[in-house]
């Protein structure tokens, strides 16, 4: 018997409203204090899941990743997609399902439209989208699904944004502990919603995140960890001084009009945050002509 099934999965572009790196844990990973919100910046993919259903010692598993981002097609299976695949497949229940599956084939398509190291968790939020969909197929075909709490642990397996990745679509604001993955919903004084609306603008050229962290560690031994509330970043200390093409699309963003601007995750993408009275559009335009058009330029709402 063949179960097959076509989904369509969603998958929102993460910024960070304030971001503090706590320190360096001893599993290597970092403490951070950091309010998670979703963006109208979204991937869609496109899921084909055909399982072979037939007693077998074996799982012959097929995996195609297709997109309109050539940069995601050349990562071939190395991206966060098979990642999320895989340690998905590690959590099925032998007796309810491994042993009554011979085959597994898995297309997915991307149509890709947050750019690969921009500080935008694209890469988290496919991965989550992927284990939103392998756990509907398994629910609706096998009467068997992951709780939440273990899609979670999952999720925090293959990076520390995807936890929140996993549950934007539902809870498009979260505040993130531990790795991120301690979420919880918490009410701030600042009124972040007063700056509802964005601009985005990514350079030609991102930034590594494991570069920007190992620039971070030297300097976090010696501050007092704090609370940061309104629009901070920690990376900026680092990131600025060492590309400082940031720092000038953060002061033309000013510049044109943009209230507050802020560096998303560890970068590239420059944020400009608007109140609800700017005529937006004509702020948008300037933007759009002045940056060279290998930027990438957006505009974007919280969702």
């Amino acid at each position: 018997m063949i179960k097959k099934a076509v989904y369509l999965e969603r998958a929102p572009a993460k910024i960070n409203l304030f971001l503090e790196v706590l320190g360096k844990r001893e599993d290597n990973y970092h403490d951070l204090n950091t309010l998670f919100q979703a963006i109208d910046l979204q991937d869609h993919l496109t899921f084909e899941i055909q399982v072979l259903c037939s007693p077998s010692e074996e799982i012959d598993f097929n995996i195609e990743i297709d997109s309109n981002s050539d940069e995601l097609k050349n990562l071939g299976l190395n991206n966060s997609i098979s990642k999320a695949v895989e340690l998905y497949f590690t959590k099925l229940p032998v007796t309810q399902v491994i042993e009554v599956i011979s085959a597994v084939e898995i297309s997915v398509f991307v149509d890709k439209q947050i750019p690969l190291q921009a500080g935008l968790a694209g890469g988290s939020s496919d991965a989550a989208a992927t284990l939103r969909a392998l756990n509907r197929f398994f629910e609706e075909n096998f009467d068997w699904c992951l709780s939440q709490q273990e899609l979670l642990e999952v999720a925090l397996e293959i990076g520390s944004d995807v936890p929140f990745c996993l549950l934007a679509t539902q809870e498009p604001r979260l505040h993130g502990a531990g790795r991120g993955e301690k979420l919880s919903k918490k009410t701030f004084k600042f009124n972040y919603d007063d700056y509802e609306n964005l601009i985005l603008v990514k350079p030609d050229f991102g930034v590594d995140t494991a570069w920007a962290y190992d620039q971070l560690d030297a300097q976090i031994e010696k501050e007092t960890c704090k609370l940061n509330l309104g629009f901070s970043n920690s990376f900026e200390k680092v990131v600025f001084p060492k590309y400082p093409d940031l720092v000038f699309i953060k002061e033309k963003l000013e510049e044109f009009g943009c209230k507050r601007v802020l560096l998303s995750g560890s970068g590239s993408t420059m944020i400009g945050f608007l109140d609800k009275n700017q005529d937006q559009k004509a702020i948008f335009r300037q933007v759009d002509q002045f940056f060279p058009a290998t930027y990438m330029k957006k505009m974007a709402s919280f969702l």
